[in-house]
């Protein structure tokens, strides 16, 4: 069984926005899922008047990649994968916090 990954490069050009074309293809998802992952908060676009205009960043497609993994590894549905992701952002922010403190004892 092959993974397809989402790799990130960083560049000069920090705001590279692609459009929901261009995340379709590079996460190789229908633009109908992508849609309704919207729908369910699971991503959100930089720019909102219509799907024909969104506009995702490259933070989008990574939290896409993850979206799409939870589905597909535990059989989640979009109500399962919406409420993993907001639990494991919550975790990463405690996780932030408690070094963040950690770095200030003595």
């Amino acid at each position: 069984m092959s993974k397809s990954e989402i790799v990130v490069i960083e560049s000069q050009h920090e705001h590279v926005l692609f459009t929901l074309e261009e995340v379709c293809e590079r996460c190789g998802a229908h633009t109908d899922i992508i849609i309704e992952m919207v729908e369910y908060g699971i991503v959100e676009p930089v720019e909102q008047p219509s799907p024909e205009d969104w506009y995702f960043n490259s933070q989008a497609l990574v939290r896409l990649q993850r979206a799409q993994r939870l589905m597909n590894e535990l059989e989640l549905n979009l109500s399962g994968v919406a409420l993993s992701l907001e639990l494991l952002d919550e975790i990463d922010d405690l996780q932030k916090h408690i070094a963040l403190l950690s770095s200030q004892l003595p």
